[in-house]
């Protein structure tokens, strides 16, 4: 797994230990008249379903790329790993 640092941002998803709950770090650059030039970081929740598959919406979080960061590694320190939603097989 990459370290955080080495990211422009946190990009994925990270699921809990207890595989209830997963995470989602996306980020997005975006244009607007006002600034000629941003970057949307957002953090949304998911409920896990039984198959493994983060499908009930909670909540979004816009944040900064120092709170993403922060956020991502928080989690990694409490036990929270990385995986890829697509691959995981359903029932």
């Amino acid at each position: 797994m990459a370290k955080v640092e080495n990211l422009e941002a946190p990009i994925g998803w990270l699921i809990d230990p207890h595989n209830k709950w997963a995470i989602h770090f996306d980020f997005k650059k975006v244009s607007n008249e006002k600034e000629k030039s941003s970057t949307d970081f957002t953090i949304d929740m998911w409920g896990v379903v039984p198959n493994g598959k983060p499908m009930k919406f909670k909540s979004r979080r816009k944040v900064t790329k120092q709170d993403s960061q922060k956020t991502w590694q928080q989690l990694i320190d409490s036990n929270w790993v990385e995986f890829d939603y697509k691959s995981t097989k359903t029932a």
